[in-house]
C-alpha cells in the first residue's frame, strides 16, 4: 500500500491515465501541475494538501484545479479532508479560510464529553496539536508518570518526535497524565485508526468543528507565546514551508500586534542608544 506521497501521487496517475483512459497531458497539466509541489519522499498529510491549496490565490482558475487535483488525492489516501470549500468562485469575493475556535469552546466541549477516553483524547488534540491517529502513537509510561513532553513514537506517520502543551496548563486542567484511551482497535493503520475518532465526533458526537481545527489552533497560539516557526513546524511534524503556508492564511493584524507586545515586554530587549 502506498505511503509517501510520491506514491500516492503515482497511483493516481495510473488510475487516472490508465484505468480511465485521460490523456497524459491532461494528467499533467490537471493534477501533476498541481501535485508535484509535494515532498515526494515524505508521507502524505492533510497539512501537506492543504499547504498545496493555500499556495494558490482564491477564486482563481489555479485554485479551483488544486482543489480538484488535492480532492482526488485526498479520496484516493482515504484522508478525511475535502478541500471544496476553498475552491472559490471567480469574479467574487476571496473564500475566507475556515475559521479557527476559540479556547473557550474547546475547553467547554471538553467538559461536556461524558466519555472518559475520547475525553482525554479530546484533550491531547487540544492541548498538543496533534493529529487524530497521533495519540494513539505514544510514550504512555512518560506520559503517565508525568512528564509534559510528548513523545510520539516512531511508528507514527511521520516518525519520531517531541511536542509541547500550549497551554501548558491543560495538561492538569484536562488530566491528561490519567491516560484512558478510546476502545477501538489499534492494530490497524493509522488512516483507519484516525477515521474511528473522525466518526465518532462527526457522527456520533456532532462535533461542530473538525478535530483538525484544534491543530490548526494550537500553530497559531504557540505563534502568539512565541515560539519560532522552526520549532513548531518541527513539534507538527512538517516542514518550514509547509507551515508557514499553512499557517499564514490565519495570522491577521492582532496575532502580529500580540507576538510585538510580547517580544517589546522583554527586560532584554534591544535598547536605541541614548539622544
Amino acid at each position: 500500500m502506498a505511503e509517501t506521497c510520491g506514491e500516492w501521487v503515482e497511483a493516481l496517475r495510473y488510475r487516472i491515465v490508465h484505468l480511465k483512459g485521460t490523456k497524459e497531458e491532461s494528467w499533467r497539466g490537471d493534477y501533476w501541475k498541481v501535485l508535484k509541489g509535494l515532498p515526494m519522499s515524505e508521507s502524505l498529510t492533510i497539512d501537506m494538501l492543504e499547504s498545496v491549496i493555500a499556495a494558490t490565490q482564491p477564486n482563481t482558475k489555479t485554485r479551483k484545479r488544486a482543489c480538484m487535483a488535492v480532492g482526488a488525492l485526498a479520496k484516493l489516501a482515504r484522508l478525511e479532508y475535502d478541500p471544496s470549500p476553498y475552491a472559490g468562485k471567480y469574479g467574487s469575493k476571496a473564500v475566507h479560510p475556515r475559521e479557527l475556535v476559540g479556547d473557550e469552546i474547546i475547553v467547554q466541549w471538553w467538559k461536556e464529553l461524558k466519555n472518559p477516553g475520547w475525553r482525554w483524547f479530546f484533550g491531547m488534540i487540544a492541548a498538543y496539536g496533534l493529529r487524530p491517529h497521533e495519540a494513539f502513537r505514544l510514550n504512555f509510561d512518560a506520559l503517565k508518570d508525568g512528564d509534559r513532553v510528548l513523545q510520539i513514537e516512531e511508528n507514527s506517520k511521520t516518525g519520531s518526535r517531541l511536542v509541547w502543551s500550549f497551554h501548558p496548563e491543560w495538561f492538569e486542567q484536562f488530566k491528561l497524565s490519567q491516560v484512558q484511551i478510546p476502545n477501538i482497535d489499534l492494530t490497524r493503520s493509522n488512516e483507519k485508526v484516525g477515521h474511528s475518532s473522525t466518526e465518532y465526533f462527526g457522527r456520533t458526537i456532532r462535533l461542530p468543528f473538525r478535530l483538525y481545527t484544534m491543530r490548526h489552533c494550537w500553530a497559531v497560539r504557540a505563534l502568539l507565546y512565541g515560539l519560532p516557526d522552526t520549532l513548531a513546524a518541527q513539534q507538527m511534524g512538517h516542514s518550514v514551508d509547509v507551515h508557514q503556508r499553512l499557517y499564514q492564511r490565519w495570522v491577521n493584524r492582532s496575532h502580529h500586534q500580540a507576538v510585538y507586545d510580547l517580544l517589546m515586554s522583554r527586560s532584554d530587549r534591544p535598547q536605541p542608544p541614548p539622544l
